[in-house]
């Protein structure tokens, strides 16, 4: 900054960072707000800068979360709490000076991300990411993050209002009454997602935490409103190394992450895939990939990447959705799809083959109807090799219906079952061996940030103890998705 427009030697140097803090001087005129002056510290002193209230305006946007701004009540005025967790709260609020805008902040306790290990780092981290994801288009599927203020204790994150819930309690709600997503509904969740997670690694960005909790929706029941939040351990992929390489939520990461044996390198950003695909995996069944009675198992089934994707379950759901789901869960990365490709699978581009409107409709028609009629047999008397008999229900089913027209006038987004689709488990002893490591796991979403490290050694060693198993209990909570309400 000089003393003389353009003059070419600044007499203060003031480096652009979270670290550093801008006050404003203010006056409220008519209702509006005018910025007076801004107020930075310099050398141990304080000096005001004052100018007109547009071109201060102007910095002020530049400033936007290259730096913290102070006095959060000069701008907005809190309404009501959102909600609360152990380390932050969420405050619906209105920006001082106008009557329609209505944003959040997230109000983030400073000690607690100084005594959490990593947890500046995370902080400071989400920002950074957010800031980059703000500039995208307005309909991306991002959370938005307008501006960061610092108080004395806490830090404030000034953010989209989201009305709706997230998608593990869009879940859970549908589980507690015993129904199922529609097809249709999961291919909107799950092409938003894709999209989403597209112009993440086309601009070089792992997410690292892609599950249910994460997944929020702008507005209730409106599932085509979907926002990817929580980037707390998300990190672009040009960087020397990765911040905490080993991260993420047991159930939902890439067998290549709880596998990595030299931390000094990198895996690739299909990582995200892997969890996309255990997502797709619980919006189809209701049920999650990976199963546990505890945070070990969990985490050792999802290391060893135990699961089956053949049987009764899987002809369930249509071949479309079979093939991309197999797909997006190829244990080895190198042969994975990426989220362009996913995109472009016949589950989107083409019509779906077997809805669970359908599926009912074929149990309803399987008890009016004998199994004579509906089994008919080839011209050599034998059943079809390439058409299983569920499949000839299906196909028999699809001809009897204009399937375009029952998409069109279905105006539920879920169908009531009278018992959710069980998929068999393996089973899971003790874990016998230390190769993972400490791994970093986060609090649920209303918990700002909390990384936890995990040392699995130390965990075999004193199972029984009472301090381990308090951390597995802990653990076992965030890995469940019990989101805890602290009132």
């Amino acid at each position: 900054m000089s003393r003389k427009a353009k003059d070419q030697r600044p007499k203060y140097v003031y480096k652009l960072q979270l670290s550093q803090q801008v006050g404003w001087i203010i006056e409220l005129k008519n209702n509006k707000l005018l910025l007076k002056a801004f107020t930075i510290r310099y050398q141990n002193k304080f000096k005001d800068f004052t100018g007109k209230s547009e071109d201060l305006q102007k910095l002020r946007e530049h400033l936007k979360n290259k730096v913290t701004f102070s006095k959060i009540s000069d701008f907005y005025e809190a309404q009501y709490n959102l909600g609360k967790g152990s380390s932050a709260k969420v405050i619906q609020i209105k920006e001082i000076g106008t009557e329609s805008v209505i944003l959040a902040a997230k109000a983030i306790d400073k000690n607690y991300l100084q005594r959490s290990e990593f947890g500046m780092q995370a902080f400071l981290n989400e920002v950074a990411i957010l800031n980059f994801l703000s500039k995208q288009n307005s309909n991306s599927p991002f959370i938005k993050l307008y501006e960061t203020f610092e108080g004395d204790h806490t830090y404030y994150l000034i953010l989209d209002l989201l009305r709706g819930r997230t998608l593990a309690e869009e879940i859970d709600l549908l589980k507690q009454k015993k129904e199922l997503l529609s097809l249709k509904s999961v291919k909107i969740i799950m092409q938003q997602l894709l999209e989403g997670v597209k112009i993440l690694h086309e601009n070089n960005i792992i997410h690292r935490d892609l599950k249910p909790d994460n997944i929020m929706f702008r507005e209730q029941d409106q599932y085509n409103t979907l926002i990817i939040v929580d980037f707390g351990l998300s990190t672009f992929t040009d960087v020397s190394k990765y911040q905490f390489p080993k991260c993420g939520t047991p159930g939902y990461v890439a067998p290549e992450i709880l596998n990595l044996i030299d931390r000094e390198l990198k895996y690739d950003k299909v990582c995200d895939i892997f969890s996309c695909g255990c997502i797709f995996y619980k919006l189809l069944f209701g049920d999650s990939l990976f199963f546990g009675n505890t945070f070990n198992e969990v985490l050792i089934q999802n290391k060893k990447c135990n699961f089956i994707l053949d049987g009764r379950d899987m002809d369930m759901i249509s071949l479309e959705a079979q093939q991309l789901l197999k797909r997006m869960l190829t244990k080895n990365p190198a042969e994975r799809i990426t989220a362009k490709q996913a995109l472009e699978s016949d589950f989107f581009k083409n019509q779906i083959t077997l809805s669970p409107q359908n599926i009912m409709k074929m149990f309803k028609t399987n008890n009016n109807t004998s199994n004579k009629n509906i089994f008919q047999p080839t011209a050599d008397g034998q059943l079809s090799e390439a058409e299983s008999p569920f499949q000839r229900i299906q196909n028999k089913l699809l001809n009897q219906m204009d399937f375009d027209a029952d998409i069109s006038e279905n105006k539920s987004s879920f169908i009531q079952i009278k018992q959710l689709p069980q998929v068999k488990k393996p089973s899971c002893g003790k874990i016998e061996d230390s190769t993972l490591g400490s791994f970093y796991t986060k609090d649920p979403l209303n918990s700002f940030k909390k990384l936890k490290a995990i040392s699995l050694k130390n965990l075999n060693e004193s199972q029984d103890s009472k301090c381990n198993q308090q951390e597995i209990d802990q653990m076992q909570r965030i890995s469940l998705f019990n989101r805890q309400k602290d009132n």
